[in-house]
Order: C-alpha cells, then sequence, then structure tokens
C-alpha cells in the first residue's frame, strides 16, 4: 500500500466507522456489553490509545529512531487493552471524542511527512521484520476500526 492509498484508507475508514456510529445518542455511547463488558466510549478511547502509539512510532521513524511504542512491549495486547480502559473510565465522553478525532488528524499529518518509500518497502525498517510500514499503519487505524465497527454493527443488530 502506497502513501497515497494509507491516506485514502485513512479518511475512507473514520468515514465508515462515524457512520456505523450515526444515530447512536450520548446514553448509547455509555451502554456496557457492546464489545465484551466494553460501551462504545470505551471503543473510541481504547482506538484513540492504539493510534496515539501509532502516531509515536511515525514520529521516531521520522526521526530515524528504533520505535520504542507499546507495539514491541512485553505485554500482551489484552494486558494493555485492559489497562487502557481502566485507564479511560473517568475520561468525559466529549474529552474521549475529542482525542479520538485528534490523534487521527494527527495521523494523516505523521503520514504526509513520511517519503513515498516509507511505506510498502518490507525491507525498509528492519524491526519491522519483513512487514512494510504500510501493514503496522493499518493495523493500528483504520483496519483496526474496521474491526470494532463490524461488532459495533452487530451489537445494534440486537438494540430495543
Amino acid at each position: 500500500m502506497n502513501k497515497a492509498e494509507v491516506l485514502r484508507e485513512l479518511a475512507e475508514g473514520r468515514a465508515a466507522f462515524m457512520e456505523t456510529l450515526a444515530g447512536l445518542t450520548d446514553e448509547d455511547l455509555l451502554k456496557d456489553g457492546v464489545i465484551g463488558e466494553w460501551s462504545i466510549k470505551d471503543v473510541l478511547f481504547h482506538l484513540t490509545m492504539w493510534e496515539a502509539e501509532l502516531v509515536k512510532l511515525l514520529w521516531q521513524v521520522s526521526q530515524n529512531q528504533v520505535p520504542s511504542t507499546i507495539h514491541f512491549s512485553e505485554a500482551s495486547d489484552e494486558e494493555i487493552n485492559r489497562d487502557w480502559v481502566n485507564l479511560g473510565q473517568e475520561r468525559p465522553l466529549d474529552q474521549v471524542w475529542q482525542d479520538f478525532h485528534a490523534v487521527r488528524k494527527q495521523t494523516v499529518r505523521r503520514v504526509e511527512a513520511l517519503s513515498p518509500g516509507d511505506f510498502d518497502d518490507p525491507q525498509r525498517f528492519p524491526w519491522l521484520k519483513g512487514q512494510p510500514l504500510s501493514t503496522w499503519i493499518a493495523g493500528s487505524s483504520f483496519q483496526h476500526e474496521a474491526e470494532h465497527a463490524e461488532q459495533i454493527r452487530l451489537w445494534r443488530e440486537n438494540l430495543p
């Protein structure tokens, strides 16, 4: 996936995710049980935190640094997700929304700042172990949103 495709997917993925939430009230966004015990607010915070780590990774790439993001930690995704959802419990919904939109703007800025050759060469960054950077971008942004959008759609089918 090249730079233009990544940017297009970031925009289209976000639009599709927002469409999944269309018509839901703030009360709906706070209901537990959307994905396991999570509310949609929890999902938004979860997506924001993973994408914030992506922004950090992209900044480190732009500085020719080996990333030190959560992606490379010893903790399991399950542990990370649990800790982040606990962290987000006290965060007001309006702030979660602001963060959710702000992190995407940062992602787009970081992607735009990278050179075209950074995206699809699986050998460009040895620490990615043979995967192109575009795969990592997708996994922590638009593909991640799509995964949770599908879960939210299934939950919505069961709403009264």
